[in-house]
């Protein structure tokens, strides 16, 4: 492990550090409660019942009435005409109704089979978007702690340039300096609190990002605390071997298998259909024109219907085929997901290789930046260096604590990123 320490300095402000941070966004984050809303959709649809498994139970009622004029002539002589008559007829019916399909070519079956898998991949993209909202919480959480670093870096700049000022100043009071000296270093104090004030805009906005993340009030204040900083040894084969862990690549092979099961599904379709309805239910007829005036019924009906569809323009076939496609256009993804993945993988581990010889570099570059400076300060207030090689080794030292600092964080993002890849995230954080 590589490990840094960082100061903290007490202000006025809440406190917040990277795990309470990842608490709140994991409760609170919008992006997170929607895709939680999906994956409760996708549950509700996961059952049989939502498969055709099981039957439909229907209550049918219906009542009807007919009042006008009739005229009827029978087949036989047995019975008179009868033209221009009023005529009156009523009928009631009610009922329950059971619907079953018997068989299907067993597309119900592979529709549950369906559902549970895109239930099963709605949980697989919760967990890909909890895995993107810690890495992007976690990149706007150190962006704000590296502005807070710059912050300090920027007052220690102003306090040497102020300080700088102070003293040419007395000595040009003294006649010991020129003007020029004293408005050079003037200037200098200038621009470097127009450099902090427009870093005090740039922190804010980044405090306004983590805000929104976190789902709270975006103009909420607050102070980031990180008490060390610190690097795990990270071996590339041991990041391959889980690299089937990764999300991305299991919600691919979900979808393969979703692919796979719309094309017994589509292949069903080329099945005969076997249906069973049953009703219990009464009926009663009135009419003032029939051979019968009145007529009950209270009893069961029953029905077996088949059904095979032997022509209708190629539709399923044409379907079967898309679906067929469909299976090789998913294993064709899966391929090149997981080459993406390891190509990612590759990139990450190289810069975060790079990144930590960089950071023992940087290290020694700010002890020698702080020696230089220190040494160029005694000889500028000495007279011995005039005041571009003062300013030359002032901005060096502030510039290679910033670098420092940004490879630090960079390279602890990147950390992150390589365990998502490996779908190790989650475990790494907690």
């Amino acid at each position: 492990f590589l490990v840094f320490l960082f100061p903290l300095s007490i202000y006025c402000q809440d406190i917040l550090n990277l795990n309470t941070a990842l608490e709140i966004a994991l409760k609170e984050n919008i992006d997170i409660k929607i895709k939680i809303n999906k994956e409760k959709q996708a549950k509700n649809l996961n059952n049989i019942g939502s498969s055709s498994l099981l039957p439909k139970i229907n209550i049918n009622a219906a009542a009807g009435a007919n009042r006008g004029e009739s005229s009827l002539e029978f087949a036989t002589d047995d019975f008179p005409s009868i033209n221009d008559v009023e005529s009156e007829s009523s009928n009631i019916n009610s009922g329950v109704e059971l619907q079953y399909n018997i068989f299907n070519g067993l597309a119900s079956l592979y529709t549950y089979q369906t559902n549970k898998k895109l239930n099963e991949l709605q949980s697989l993209e919760t967990q890909i978007e909890i895995e993107n909202v810690i890495l992007k919480l976690s990149k706007e959480f150190y962006d704000v702690f590296y502005l807070q670093e710059q912050k300090d870096i920027l007052q220690e700049l102003i306090s040497i340039s102020s300080e700088r000022f102070q003293k040419i100043k007395v000595q040009y009071e003294f006649g010991n300096v020129s003007k020029l000296d004293l408005l050079d270093a003037e200037l200098d104090l200038y621009n470097d609190s127009i450099d902090f004030k427009r870093l005090i805009v740039q922190l804010s906005s980044s405090k306004n990002s983590l805000n929104k993340t976190l789902n709270r009030d975006i103009n909420l204040d607050f102070l980031v605390e990180v008490d060390e900083i610190f690097f795990r040894e990270i071996k590339i084969d041991d990041l391959l071997l889980k690299i089937k862990r990764n999300k991305l690549v299991l919600a691919q092979m979900y979808r393969l298998e979703i692919a796979k099961k719309n094309k017994k599904i589509n292949n069903s379709s080329f099945f005969p259909r076997v249906g069973l309805s049953a009703q219990y239910g009464y009926t009663h007829n009135e009419s003032n024109t029939s051979l019968i005036l009145n007529q009950s019924n209270l009893g069961f009906t029953g029905n077996l219907n088949f059904t095979w569809p032997i022509f209708d323009g190629f539709s399923k076939r044409k379907a079967l085929q898309n679906a067929i496609i469909e299976v090789e256009t998913n294993k064709l993804r899966l391929e090149s997901v997981q080459k993406e993945v390891i190509k990612e993988l590759y990139n990450l581990y190289n810069r975060y290789q790079n990144n930590l010889e960089l950071i023992n570099i940087e290290n020694k570059n700010v002890e020698t930046a702080k020696k230089y400076f220190d040494r160029s300060s005694e000889q500028y207030f000495e007279g011995f260096i005039d005041r571009n090689e003062f300013r030359l080794a002032q901005l060096e030292f502030s510039m290679t604590k910033t670098k420092l600092n940004q490879t630090i964080f960079n390279t602890k993002i990147l950390e992150l990123n390589l365990f998502s890849l490996s779908g190790e995230i989650l475990e790494v954080v907690k």
